[in-house]
């Protein structure tokens, strides 16, 4: 299996112990006004001026609209939760080349739009070089987006990939891994020593 490479970050180094990678969220900020935002939804609904590029911030709840020349925007509050699943231990590849392992299946999430970050980091103690290539799936094992990581022997990698992902109906999003070549039975294997995804919801797509 083929998967798409994304590659804006990643580190490889030879293979001296336990390392964890740290995930950061990112901060949106807060627009302060009493109606704003929406009190149900959370949202922060605004205007996008089509010549000028000019924004404004609508209450929609007070029957607030875009007018003809303007686009409307959405976007979540501050504070927004986002969803977040991690493995709690590491998670040996299956042995044979092109088996895939579901390394960390995620919770029901809600039909919306989300931005989600997949973090790993891959570990190979074997003695032979492989490729690993991860990716973040939906709960029918759709791919979503996947990243393929070339590994010497005795070598980890930590990599991080990110997808928008619009979910019409709530679903899984899960890690999945897999591996090209066998590894014999009676060494070591190929692991994801840890996994994090982290899956924020947001208003729409822009």
């Amino acid at each position: 299996m083929n998967l798409r490479s994304t590659r804006p970050h990643k580190t490889r180094r030879v293979l001296t112990g336990a390392a964890l990678l740290a995930m950061t969220v990112a901060m949106v900020p807060t627009i302060a006004s009493a109606a704003i935002p929406h009190s149900a939804t959370g949202q922060i609904n605004a205007c996008y001026t089509i010549s000028s590029g000019a924004i404004r911030v609508i209450d929609t709840e007070a029957g607030q609209t875009c007018d003809a020349t303007e686009r409307p925007l959405g976007w979540p509050s501050a504070g927004t939760a986002a969803t977040q699943y991690q493995t709690s231990a590491p998670v040996l590849l299956v042995l044979g080349g092109g088996g895939v392992t579901t390394v960390l299946p995620g919770p029901v999430l809600p039909a919306g739009h989300y931005d989600v970050t997949l973090g790993t980091m891959l570990i190979n103690p074997t003695a032979q070089s492989d490729v690993v290539r991860c990716g973040l799936y939906n709960g029918a094992g759709g791919l979503l987006r996947g990243d393929a990581v070339s590994m010497p022997t005795s070598s980890y990698e930590s990599t991080s990939i990110s997808v928008l992902v619009t979910l019409t109906t709530p679903d899984r999003i899960n890690a999945q891994c897999l591996h090209d070549i066998n590894t014999p039975s009676n060494g070591a294997r190929l692991q994801v020593y840890y996994a994090n995804i982290v899956a924020r919801k947001i208003a729409q797509r822009f």
